[in-house]
């Protein structure tokens, strides 16, 4: 309860000194005039860039890239996915108001009201039992194993840290999906993570890389919906952390980019049932595809899990730290 009484005053925060002006072609936003009232000051394009491009970066380092046409930005080095795609107005570049309030402010704005205190983590093996998940192009390896060998190695990381870490499985058993946050529930947990393996489809052994979700906010798309101009209508349980959902899921993604290499298929919003009734902080991580026979065999090493469990420890432990101001 008392997360929720900060991230309402964070919300009446933003919505106040830090509301931007909206164009009145719609609702969309100058997204220079927008950062800088977060801060961020415009910089220099690279050879890189395009010439619609714009820069930007604020004074604890983090940058900023937006391109015109694009549904997504890049954030501090990790490609974050919008609502709707990057536009143009009189040679600026815009963005729709949602994406302004549900991203740009929660992972720019850095005056934030304390969290609760995080202790208590739920780790969640996806799939097991009866449910196989994917399975492994190369030596038929099933997502259950990896997801619940990848947990194991999270929660002794994780407890070496001082937190204290409960597996929703930690045998090859099988829970229906909405069992795993009414687990987290019971649990009275601070923070939920869903460990989960991708594949393509069939006859594609190349699509690749990691992908890190957060519920999707009321007013925004699923990155996952075919149809991305239906917007979610009804706030679940799960929209009372909109904020630190893509805190969290932002943090890790950073981190699982800069510990294994991979491919960025960035930072996206779903409405998954293991999401979708939480009442504390959670995303769903997709450490890469399975089907892809350099990924996948990359999943299927030891050593390359233990890079992904390590990664989200330290993306967890990056989230409490800009949450609560310490390590």
């Amino acid at each position: 309860m008392r997360l929720r009484v900060y991230h309402f005053i964070l919300l009446l925060c933003f919505a106040g000194s830090l509301a931007p002006s909206t164009l009145h072609a719609g609702n969309d936003i100058v997204l220079s005039d927008s950062v800088a009232q977060l801060g961020l000051a415009s910089q220099s394009n690279k050879a890189s860039d395009s010439a619609d491009a714009e820069r930007y970066a604020g004074k604890n380092g983090i940058e900023l890239v937006a391109d015109k046409n694009r549904d997504f930005l890049y954030i501090g080095g990790a490609k974050v996915f919008l609502s709707g795609s990057i536009r143009s107005y009189r040679g600026k570049l815009t963005v729709q108001s949602n994406d302004y309030y549900k991203v740009l402010l929660p992972l720019l704005w850095w005056s934030q009201p304390p969290t609760n205190s995080i202790k208590r983590i739920v780790i969640d093996p996806g799939h097991g039992g009866k449910d196989p998940g994917k399975v492994c192009s190369l030596n038929g390896t099933c997502e259950k194993q990896l997801t619940l060998d990848t947990a194991l190695r999270l929660k002794a990381i994780l407890e070496k840290n001082g937190y204290e870490v409960i597996l929703t499985r930690n045998k090859d058993t099988w829970l229906d999906l909405d069992d795993r946050p009414a687990f987290a529930a019971r649990a009275k947990a601070d923070l939920f993570v869903s460990l989960h393996y991708n594949a393509a489809g069939a006859n594609d052994f190349k699509s690749s890389g990691i992908e890190t979700y957060a519920y999707t906010p009321v007013g925004q798309t699923s990155t996952n919906d075919t149809n991305r101009n239906r917007a979610q209508s009804s706030a679940q349980p799960g929209n009372n952390f909109d904020t630190f959902n893509m805190i969290l899921a932002w943090s890790v993604h950073r981190r699982l980019l800069a510990n294994t290499g991979a491919e960025d298929r960035g930072v996206r919003r779903a409405k998954f049932a293991v999401l979708r009734t939480l009442n504390c902080p959670g995303i769903l991580v997709e450490g890469g595809f399975v089907s892809s026979r350099t990924e996948g065999a990359m999943i299927c090493d030891p050593a390359y899990r233990q890079k992904i469990a390590q990664a989200v420890a330290e993306g967890i432990m990056d989230y409490r730290q800009r949450t609560q101001g310490h390590p």
